[in-house]
């Protein structure tokens, strides 16, 4: 009830950010310069569209369990999760001298996380009302894509905000979001300590679970990479420092979990 209560003073409009800029900083950017920016922003919109997609299975297996301040909690992160989709989609209109999609193509991205695994992972939850697989759906989605996957990705959008000086609107919309998503990781860390505290048998499973993310964090962070060399990655990028910030989310996450933190 504190993480909801904490939303309400914390509601923000897409509506209200001011992207009069943001095409002209995009136009000039190099070539390279805007395909990294595009596979970021296209990344983030994949993965948002697929977390709000796939959120209300788990809303539903706290009402049946009834844990209904999970229940709420929940229902306020659905909405949050609509307004980053917003955003990202005004974002797209905004900045870009044409339409996504039809005039600038969209970037070529890898995996099946939000097309096949999170999807899957979630649903399951409709007729499961084990404590094995809420572990699972919340390790992937709270755990893994918003607590490693997002949170390595912020610090690229953070490189591009302070080598370029430019996107005030994009800069403003990421750090709302990433507030936002600070208190959705929160939400999963805390239901991961309340099935521990519950069911000790689950302790081997959280291990596993976090064990076999490894090899997706490892391949997930060639992503948004693909394609510049080494040294000549857009902005300063390390893509060596970035699969290290991969890795070590996911060692923080499982810290922060079994270690009993908020």
């Amino acid at each position: 009830m504190r993480l909801f209560t904490a939303t309400h003073g914390r509601a923000w409009d897409p509506a209200d950010i001011d992207f009069s800029q943001e095409r002209s900083d995009w136009l000039a950017l190099t070539d390279d310069e805007r395909q990294l920016l595009l596979r970021l922003v296209s990344g983030f919109r994949i993965g948002e569209r697929g977390v709000a997609h796939e959120l209300a299975p788990l809303q539903l297996w706290f009402r049946r369990r009834g844990w209904i301040d999970e229940e709420l909690f929940a229902a306020a992160q659905m909405y949050e999760e609509a307004r980053h989709v917003q955003f990202f989609e005004r974002w797209l209109i905004e900045a870009l001298p044409g339409r996504f999609g039809v005039d600038i193509p969209y970037p070529e991205l890898q995996g099946d996380m939000f097309s096949i695994r999170l999807p899957r992972t979630m649903q399951s939850l409709l007729g499961d009302d084990s404590p094995e697989a809420l572990l699972r759906a919340v390790m992937l989605y709270h755990f893994y894509v918003e607590g490693v996957g997002a949170e390595a990705g912020y610090t690229v959008f953070h490189a591009i905000f302070e080598r370029s000086g430019r996107f005030p609107g994009l800069r403003q919309g990421i750090r709302l979001i990433q507030r936002d998503e600070t208190r959705h990781i929160s939400f999963g860390v805390h239901v991961l300590q309340k099935l521990l505290g519950e069911h000790g048998r689950l302790v081997d499973l959280f291990e596993n679970e976090a064990a076999a993310l490894r090899p997706q964090a490892e391949e997930d962070s060639e992503q948004i990479l693909a394609g510049f060399a080494a040294g000549s990655i857009p902005f300063g990028v390390d893509s060596a420092a970035y699969r290290q910030c991969y890795l070590d989310r996911l060692d923080e996450m499982r810290r922060q979990v079994a270690g009993g933190e908020q």
